[in-house]
C-alpha cells in the first residue's frame, strides 16, 4: 500500500519496525525537528496517533497506555530539553518492566555543541534506566547502513520485549530540509524473531526446590504490585491449601479466604513478638512491594533461607537474606512446585489467621469512632465505589491509606510503584483509562494532583473518568513519618503547606467539579459522582492537615494496643 510520508528513508524502517513488533499506540508530542516522523506514523494507516504537548505527561500517558494494553508503546518528541522530559517516565517504566519505545528526533552530529538551537547531547542521556539505547544514521542510507539500521532496531525491540522487558531509546538525528514529502510503498523490514522456550517449566529445577521447601514449617509467600492474573491466583490458591502463608497488598489484585491482605494493618500484631512472624522461607517474585514494615521486620528477624524469581542480570537481595534467585518462567514453575507440595502444619497459618482476628477487630472499633480525616475519608470511600471501577491510587498517603481497608473485591487497583514518585500519577491514569474497558477513578493527594495536572490536557479523558484529590493543604505524609513532623522546617519545606483549590484546573480542562469538607457533604457527593454525566468529573475533597497525621499514629497504636 503506498501513502505519502517523508523522503527521510530512515522513518519507513522505524514505522515497519514498530509495526511488525506489535506497537499500535504511538503517543506524539508536537515539534519541528520532529516533523518527519508526525508526517509519516499517522499516514501509514497503521497506527492510533495521540497528541500529547507536555512531553513528560506524554511519556506516562503512555506507561498508562503500554500497562494496560499489554502492548508496547512508541513515544515521539522533538530535540532539546523535550527529551529530557521522557526521563521520569521512562524511569518508572524500567522499574515496572514496561516496554516504552522512546523515539526522539535529534540535530545531525556535526550541529552537537555547536551553539544551534534546541540541541543537548540526546545519545546514552537514559543510560541508567533504559533497557537498550542506539542512535540511528543520519542521511541516505547505503546498503550497509540499512543493514544497520535493521539490526539496532531488532535489538531495540529484542530487549523492550524480553524476559526482563522495559523502555528502550531510539535517536534519530535528521537534517534540513524536514517537512518533504514523497510517495512511498509500505516498507517491511526483516524482523528477528525471539526464541521461543515450548517447556517454560525445569522439572529438574521443580524437583530440587521440592526437595528443599520440604525442610521447613513456616513459609511466607510475599506478593507484591502485580496484575492478578489468573495463573498467579492459581498458585496462590494451590499454596495457600497446602499450609503457605501468602500475604498480598492492595496492588497485589489478589484475594481469597486465606489470603491475608492489609499488610500494614496486619503487621501490628506481630510488632511485639517478630519471633513468631519470621518465616523459615521467603518467596518472592520480580514486582515491588509497597509496605516498608514488612521490609523491616523481615530484614530484622533474618529468615533462613529467601528464593526470589527474577530474570534480571543484577542480584535483587531486598530482604538481606537471599538464598536463591531463580530464573525463568516464575508462575509456571511455581505451580508445579506447589502441585507437588505435601500439606505443611497449619500453626504458622493459624498464628496469621489469630492476627487477623484480632486487627479486623480493632479497626472496626477504631473506624466507629474516628472523625473528619483523611482516614475517614478513605473509610467512606472504600464503601462506596462502585463495582468494577479501576482504581489508580496515588503515591504517598493515598497508596497506604488504601492497605488499612477491605475493597470491594471486583475492583483493579494500579499505581506507579516502580520508582514510587508522585510526578505522574494523573497522566498514567488517564493513559489507562483511555485504553481500558473499565472505568477509572484516581485517588490522588493535592500536591501530586497539582504537580501532574497537565496530566488533563489533551483530548483523550473519557467521560467515565474520575479525580479524587484530597486536599489536605500539603503532603500529609511528613506529618506521619518520623524526623519531618518533629522540624521546625515541616510546614515551609517538607509539607509545602498552601491554600491551593483545583476548581479552575477542573474547568479549564473541561472536568464537572464536585467538592466536600465533611463527612455529610461526602455521603450526599458520592452519591451521584459515579453517574454518567457526559464529560470526567473531579472531586476535591478538604481534610485538615495538621490532623491526619495524629489520627494515623493513633490508628497504629490503637492496633497495637491490649
Amino acid at each position: 500500500m503506498s501513502c505519502t510520508t517523508s523522503d527521510k528513508s530512515i522513518v519507513s524502517y522505524i514505522i515497519s519496525h514498530c509495526y511488525e513488533q506489535g506497537v499500535k499506540y504511538v503517543v506524539i508530542s508536537p515539534g519541528s525537528r520532529n516533523a518527519p516522523l508526525i508526517l509519516s506514523f499517522p499516514a501509514s494507516g497503521k497506527f492510533h496517533c495521540l497528541t500529547i504537548v507536555d512531553e513528560r505527561s506524554a511519556a506516562y500517558f503512555a506507561l498508562g497506555l503500554a500497562r494496560k494494553t499489554n502492548t508496547p508503546v512508541a513515544l515521539i518528541c522533538t530535540s532539546g530539553t523535550a527529551v529530557l522530559n521522557y526521563g521520569p517516565a521512562l524511569a518508572e517504566a524500567y522499574y515496572q518492566q514496561v516496554p516504552l519505545i522512546a523515539i526522539t528526533a535529534d540535530r545531525p552530529p556535526e550541529l552537537i555543541d555547536q551553539a544551534d538551537g534546541q540541541t543537548i547531547r540526546q545519545n546514552n542521556i537514559f543510560n541508567n534506566f533504559i533497557r537498550y539505547q542506539c542512535q540511528l544514521p543520519v542521511g541516505k542510507l547505503s546498503p550497509a547502513e540499512v543493514q544497520l539500521t535493521n539490526r539496532l532496531l531488532n535489538e531495540a525491540f529484542r530487549h523492550a520485549l524480553g524476559p526482563v522487558s522495559g523502555p528502550v531509546h531510539i535517536n534519530v538525528p535528521f537534517r534540513e530540509p524536514l517537512y518533504d514529502t514523497v510517495k512511498t510503498e509500505s516498507t517491511v523490514s526483516p524482523r528477528v524473531m525471539p526464541v521461543r522456550n515450548d517447556n517454560p517449566v525445569d522439572y529438574s529445577l521443580v524437583e530440587e526446590l521440592n526437595s528443599e521447601i520440604s525442610q521447613y514449617q513456616k513459609i511466607l509467600f510475599l506478593v507484591g504490585a502485580t496484575r492478578g492474573e489468573s495463573l498467579l491466583n492459581e498458585v496462590v490458591a494451590l499454596l495457600a491449601e497446602k499450609g503457605v502463608v501468602v500475604v498480598t497488598e492492595t496492588l497485589s489484585n489478589l484475594s481469597g479466604e486465606k489470603v491475608f491482605e492489609n499488610t500494614d494493618r496486619l503487621l501490628e500484631y506481630f510488632s511485639s513478638n517478630v519471633g513468631t512472624f519470621c518465616p523459615d522461607l521467603l518467596i518472592t517474585l520480580d514486582v515491588p512491594v509497597l509496605s516498608k514494615r514488612i521490609k523491616q521486620l523481615i530484614r530484622s528477624c533474618h529468615p533462613g533461607a529467601h528464593w526470589h524469581f527474577s530474570n534480571q542480570d543484577i542480584i535483587v537481595d531486598t530482604y538481606q537474606c537471599l538464598t536463591r534467585q531463580i530464573r525463568g518462567d516464575a508462575l509456571p514453575t511455581l505451580k508445579a512446585v506447589s502441585e507437588k507440595l505435601k500439606p505443611f502444619p497449619f500453626g504458622y497459618m493459624n498464628f496469621w489467621e489469630k492476627a487477623r482476628l484480632v486487627t479486623t477487630e480493632k479497626h472496626r472499633e477504631f473506624c466507629a469512632q474516628v472523625g473528619w480525616s483523611d482516614f475517614k475519608v478513605f473509610e467512606m470511600l472504600s464503601q462506596s465505589i462502585p463495582d468494577g471501577v479501576e482504581i489508580h491510587l496515588g503515591n504517598s498517603t493515598p497508596v497506604r491509606y488504601a492497605q488499612l481497608f477491605e475493597w470491594k473485591q471486583k475492583h483493579i487497583f494500579e499505581g506507579n510503584r516502580g520508582t514510587s514518585g508522585i510526578d505522574g500519577c494523573v497522566s498514567t491514569a488517564a493513559g489507562a483509562a483511555f485504553a481500558g474497558d473499565r472505568p477509572v477513578t484516581l485517588i490522588v493527594g493535592d500536591l501530586s494532583f497539582l504537580y501532574d495536572s497537565n496530566g488533563l490536557w489533551h483530548r483523550y479523558l473519557p467521560a467515565t473518568f474520575r479525580v479524587i484529590v484530597i486536599n489536605n493543604g500539603g503532603g500529609g505524609i511528613f506529618r506521619y513519618i518520623p524526623g519531618p513532623s518533629e522540624t521546625k522546617e515541616l510546614e515551609p519545606f517538607f509539607e509545602a503547606k498552601g491554600d491551593y483549590r483545583c476548581k479552575g484546573i477542573a474547568e479549564t480542562f473541561g472536568l464537572l467539579y464536585f467538592t466536600a469538607t465533611n463527612a455529610d457533604e461526602l455521603m450526599n457527593v458520592l452519591s451521584d459522582f459515579w453517574e454518567d454525566k457526559g464529560a470526567p468529573a473531579l472531586l476535591e475533597i478538604f481534610t485538615p492537615g495538621p490532623r491526619n497525621g495524629e489520627i494515623l499514629r493513633g490508628y497504629f497504636n490503637y492496633l497495637r494496643s491490649d
